[in-house]
């Protein structure tokens, strides 16, 4: 078959489920409101009890101020092996010391150059993670991305793995290349699909008045008990940790955090394989601080 030119056009299918939903839905404000008029007049004679809990649960509302505060703006920054002027090539092998890694990152505080170089008073934390060869980096490596995917960590492990295998040498695939199967889901469909999946809810929600309000109360009330246990669940997987890295962590602005981690002691050279990051926050970073004690 030939190439044919096309226009565009609303798909037929997304038109023909919007046009069979609103046949119902258009009905839903006239009944809404008739059904309003019947609740209103019976509203003084309409108490309910709250829930038993309902007073516990009013007196911990600061608790969601508390879980908003540990998220911080800041920047991150990260050194590996295999940045250009910061790992040292021998023999064609990147290497990268501790000393070498904790030096490049205090440089970048007192880099001028750098138009993003943060300015005022901060809080600082910093990670290094060191090996004595690529593959002890690597084994090291591996659990920690599994807890905290920063992108420079993850690249260097997957070229670390990469390496810890220099005979396998695959044939390159030809550009451009296919990739794993993902959503194919853009404009318009994406926001044809929200909208029609909204308006399909509603339709749902229609047919499920076919339940007594007793049914509906005992359904809620069996979610809600599923829903606590998978959190609780969710939670409990997220207290198992592994992994081991070094850290640091001061105070101040720019030019005294540079001091204080050139004075700092990271392992020595006999660990030649690292990499390192700094967070650099106005606010403290409580949630990192305590995820690595």
């Amino acid at each position: 078959m030939s190439w044919q030119q096309s226009d565009l056009q609303w798909p037929p299918s997304g038109a023909s489920l919007h046009h069979q939903a609103r046949a119902v839905l258009t009905q839903v404000p006239t009944l809404a409101d008739a059904a309003m008029g019947r609740l209103q007049a019976i509203a003084s004679r309409a108490q309910y009890r709250p829930h038993p809990l309902s007073g516990e649960a009013a007196a911990l509302s600061g608790l969601r101020a508390q879980l908003d505060h540990l998220l911080v703006t800041g920047r991150a920054l990260a050194v590996t092996p295999f940045l250009h002027g910061v790992g040292q090539m021998q023999d064609k092998q990147a290497s990268l010391a501790a000393p070498n890694a904790v030096k490049a990152l205090a440089d970048k505080l007192q880099d001028g150059a750098d138009p993003l170089l943060p300015s005022g008073q901060l809080h600082a934390l910093a990670w290094l993670v060191t090996g004595n060869s690529a593959a002890d980096l690597a084994a090291k490596l591996a659990p920690l991305c599994a807890l905290l995917p920063l992108p420079q960590w993850c690249a260097a492990l997957r070229r670390l793995e990469a390496n810890n295998d220099i005979m396998a040498k695959p044939t390159a695939a030809k550009v451009p290349r296919w990739h794993a199967d993902e959503p194919l889901v853009w404009a318009p469909l994406r926001p044809a699909h929200l909208d029609l999946g909204s308006e399909l809810a509603q339709l749902e929600s229609l047919a499920r008045d076919n339940q007594s309000p007793i049914a509906k109360l005992q359904g809620l009330a069996s979610r809600r008990a599923a829903r606590l246990s998978e959190l609780a669940s969710a939670l409990d997987t997220l207290a198992t940790l592994s992994g081991q890295l070094y850290r640091w962590q001061g105070q101040g602005d720019v030019a005294s955090l540079a001091a204080q981690l050139g004075q700092s002691t990271p392992p020595d050279h006999s660990m030649s394989m690292s990499v390192a990051t700094l967070l650099l926050s106005p606010s403290p970073l409580t949630f990192w601080q305590e995820l690595t004690p």
